[in-house]
């Protein structure tokens, strides 16, 4: 493809109208990939690319998306907050175990109507 730059110039490049009256149109000699292919050629051997009027690099975002950080799966943040829930409850899980039992004092004077009032239905209020 350099060799075709060399040889036809910015004609290369660009598209070509065929015919004075003729409203057809070709698309150009070096495709635009290929052209920025050559570009990238030039500018790694230290060149200036003469045609960056016509096939420029890809622009230059001066304000990144969350600064170069890419976002990540949806995935991940839930696993996070999964976890971190996790990690909640199982810190409130001794408390949770100690009003669940039944002191078995209780379990031996207490029928189980009364038990089901003192341990269930009082947490319900």
């Amino acid at each position: 493809m350099a060799h075709i730059l060399r040889r036809l110039g910015e004609a290369a490049l660009r598209v070509r109208k065929v015919g004075t009256n003729a409203n057809i149109w070709l698309p150009p000699i070096v495709s635009r990939r290929k052209a920025m292919e050559v570009r990238h050629q030039w500018l790694a051997e230290g060149k200036d690319w003469p045609y960056e009027h016509i096939v420029p690099g890809i622009p230059k975002n001066d304000l990144p998306y969350r600064d170069g950080r890419q976002k990540g799966h949806k995935r991940e943040v839930e696993r996070r907050d999964r976890q971190a829930r996790i990690k909640d409850a199982m810190a409130k899980m001794p408390q949770l175990i100690a009003e669940y039992r039944v002191a078995p004092v209780d379990k031996l004077l207490m029928t189980q109507r009364q038990i089901r009032e003192k341990y269930v239905l009082r947490k319900l209020k």
